[in-house]
């Protein structure tokens, strides 16, 4: 039997205490990834999961998850300490948005944001996760459906509960992010678009309150004084034009009315040949001709 010298088992022990002790965090990407760990139990990953990367044998990697270590192809995750990591991450957030896996792209846009904080793309990363958020939210279907949601990890940020439409609401935390750290990013004026749409979904429906309404309707007017130059300005004067139409319709008053004309009007004088001037054509001609939309 060989015995070692002291200093050299030391310095084993030592080394299998650092290997333990010293990992980097990394991201599964794809789903359905079998993982079977070295307490012969088998586990499926899924993007979104959380592994410890502990050392490299080629293209494999042995990761810690679960309290269990077991190896796994180096393909299927991205290390966040890698100095590529930042790129990667973002880009497969956005390809699962693209493709419409919403939930999939929260959980990796929700990664993103908690590891790379300063990133260039932070701005960009907040807002595509409060749209997949709310994308998300839209799946959800009776109240009880929601924890199943919440245990696969979507726990971090707030739904709401409409009950009288009987829907899911993401509560915008995201795009209010994005107005606090980044006020002339181009996305300030997305995000502010997008929370006042979240607004009208967790105050609807009006009840035929003029007062709701109106105070909507101030919103939206701000919004268009602020944002003149924006993508979304033609979206906002249209949603003024609506609530004008809705304040006519309710009220009878024929300042709403003349309103809502003159805003349609400057549609389509400005965006001529759009389907923003067809909407504010066909609200025009339904004016005029005495049809209603509210009721």
């Amino acid at each position: 039997m060989i015995c070692l010298p002291n200093f050299i088992y030391c310095a084993m022990v030592m080394a299998l205490i650092l290997l333990l002790c010293v990992s980097n965090d990394g991201v599964i990407i794809v789903d359905n990834v079998w993982f079977y760990g070295d307490d012969h139990k088998t586990r499926v990953l899924n993007t979104g999961d959380i592994v410890q990367i502990y050392d490299r044998e080629d293209d494999m990697l042995k990761v810690k998850y679960d309290n269990a270590i077991a190896k796994i192809h180096e393909g299927v995750l991205i290390d966040l300490s890698d100095e590529i990591a930042e790129d990667k991450l973002f880009l497969f957030s956005c390809g699962y948005f693209d493709e419409k896996e919403y939930k999939k792209s929260a959980l990796l846009f929700n990664i993103f944001i908690k590891n790379f904080n300063k990133s260039k793309y932070l701005d960009a990363a907040l807002y595509y996760c409060g749209l997949a958020y709310e994308e998300a939210a839209r799946q959800f279907g009776k109240s009880d459906s929601l924890q199943l949601e919440i245990d696969q990890g979507l726990s971090q940020h707030c739904f709401i509960y409409n009950k009288k439409n009987n829907q899911w609401n993401y509560d915008g935390s995201m795009y209010q992010m994005i107005l606090e750290k980044y006020p002339k990013s181009i996305f300030a004026s997305k995000a502010t678009y997008r929370l006042l749409n979240i607004f009208r979904m967790k105050n609807q429906p009006w009840d035929d309150s003029t007062q709701k309404i109106l105070n909507e309707l101030k919103m939206w007017q701000e919004f268009s004084e602020k944002y003149q130059n924006s993508e979304e300005y033609v979206l906002a004067m249209l949603e003024i034009g609506y609530l004008n139409r809705v304040l006519f319709e309710i009220t009878k008053g024929l300042i709403y009315k003349n309103n809502a004309c003159n805003v349609f009007q400057e549609v389509v004088k400005k965006y001529p040949d759009t389907i923003h001037s067809a909407q504010a054509r066909v609200n025009l001609y339904e004016l005029e001709k005495g049809e209603y939309i509210y009721k």
